[in-house]
């Protein structure tokens, strides 16, 4: 169930990167066992303007939003799965970013649609 949100910079990251970008945290987060690949929701919004420490210097950062009940070591795990699966795309980037966020377990719904 996890959502997984990338931000990236569009003028860095052409439309075949961030679709190997996609499918690489996809697939690392399914090989990892901590989720079913059917329960993992993924996608990528791009950013024109950006800083980064005050430079110029392209970077992504990515959400991973889980339902709170997982513990810490869980949380760590799914970051590092995550950068784990991008180390090897050689992404024209200085640094990439992980943040694992809670959703609160009770308030969280959705409706299927068929």
């Amino acid at each position: 169930m996890p959502h997984i949100i990338i931000e990236y910079p569009e003028q860095n990251i052409n439309e075949n990167q961030i679709r190997a970008v996609l499918q690489a945290v996809h697939q690392s987060i399914a090989d990892s066992g901590l989720f079913k690949a059917n329960q993992i929701r993924t996608r990528a919004y791009p950013f024109t303007h950006f800083t980064n420490a005050g430079g110029s210097e392209p970077y992504i950062h990515i959400q991973a939003r889980i339902k709170s009940g997982r513990d810490n070591n869980n949380k760590k795990q799914l970051g590092e799965v995550i950068l784990s699966g991008l180390a090897e795309l050689a992404l024209p980037v200085s640094i990439i970013t992980v943040e694992v966020i809670d959703m609160h377990r009770d308030s969280y719904t959705k409706l299927a649609v068929n």
